[in-house]
């Protein structure tokens, strides 16, 4: 009997900023996942178009997205070049690592587009329309840290949670309040309660661009990632046990987080660290919501 070829999956992996330099340094990540059933593409912010908002202002695309007001632009500059390819993807990665607005507009494009074809198909024999699905790799890397450190013990007053807690590691210092409070508003919508967070070691930064990442002499980029790394375990009140990549630039710069980690707690409980690379949380996840179908 033949075998029934199975279709492959569609997932567009998208760099909100126009720098192809950080487009090309996710490729070999994705494809070291060596998922043979998924074709991943690749979207760049265009360099050389601009955008006409809604109130007749015109943006261009973001070379560097250095804070939350870039991330902005570049998700209302990059959204019309995206919506005709909804239909053609299965799932959709935004890999800027920030709250990026962009995952929630192609959310709401999707939702539009999947209504559209039920009310379309609403007294037809045919099957609901397929599932899309949008994740951001800031999103996907703090769940994934959050199931790596949380898990209930049993004490003598009966069951508690583990006390270890994750961070993230970032580039320039404005990131450290902007992700902070995009970690409490994604798990609690804590509106500035900062106590309410108890896992999150909160955000260390080396102080670099995104861009700077891969123009900065490659010493000085791991030695930067090396001492923000140190300063974060160093101030959290628990042991860290688990550090997202908190720019989508930093992909692949795991051995300088790692190395931090060794300096402060030691050989052997600075390699049980888990480093969260949130591209590859973020396919994974998408992989995953789409052969489950969620």
């Amino acid at each position: 009997m033949a075998h029934q070829t199975r279709k492959k999956l569609k997932i567009l992996i998208i760099n909100p900023n126009t720098s192809t330099t950080m487009t090309d340094a996710l490729r070999p990540i994705v494809e070291e996942l060596a998922y043979i059933e998924v074709q991943f593409d690749y979207f760049t912010a265009p360099s050389d178009k601009s955008v006409t908002l809604e109130d007749g202002r015109t943006i261009n695309g973001v070379k560097s997205i250095n804070s939350g007001e870039d991330s902005v632009t570049s998700a209302l500059y990059c959204r019309p070049f995206l919506e005709p390819h909804l239909p053609n993807y299965d799932a959709f990665l935004v890999a800027c690592y920030s709250a990026h607005p962009l995952v929630g507009m192609l959310k709401e494009s999707i939702a539009k587009l999947e209504e559209a074809d039920m009310v379309a198909n609403l007294h037809k024999s045919v099957p609901l329309p397929k599932r899309r699905y949008v994740t951001g790799i800031f999103e996907a890397s703090v769940l994934m840290s959050l199931s790596l450190v949380g898990s209930f013990h049993l004490t003598d007053l009966g069951k508690t949670q583990s006390k270890e807690m994750f961070g993230i590691i970032s580039t320039g210092s404005i990131w450290r309040a902007e992700l902070g409070q995009a970690v409490e508003d994604f798990l609690l919508n804590s509106h500035g309660n900062s106590d309410s967070i108890h896992r999150f070691a909160g955000v260390g930064t080396t102080g670099l661009t995104a861009v700077q990442l891969h123009t900065t002499p490659a010493d000085e980029v791991s030695n930067r990632i090396r001492e923000a790394t140190q300063a974060l375990l160093k101030s959290a009140p628990h042991p860290v046990t688990s550090i997202c990549l908190g720019c989508a630039g930093m992909a692949g710069m795991q051995k300088a987080v790692k190395q931090g980690c060794i300096d402060v707690y030691g050989r052997v409980q600075g390699d049980r660290v888990r480093i969260v690379d949130g591209v590859v949380a973020g396919a994974g996840m998408l992989v995953a919501a789409c052969k489950g179908g969620f």
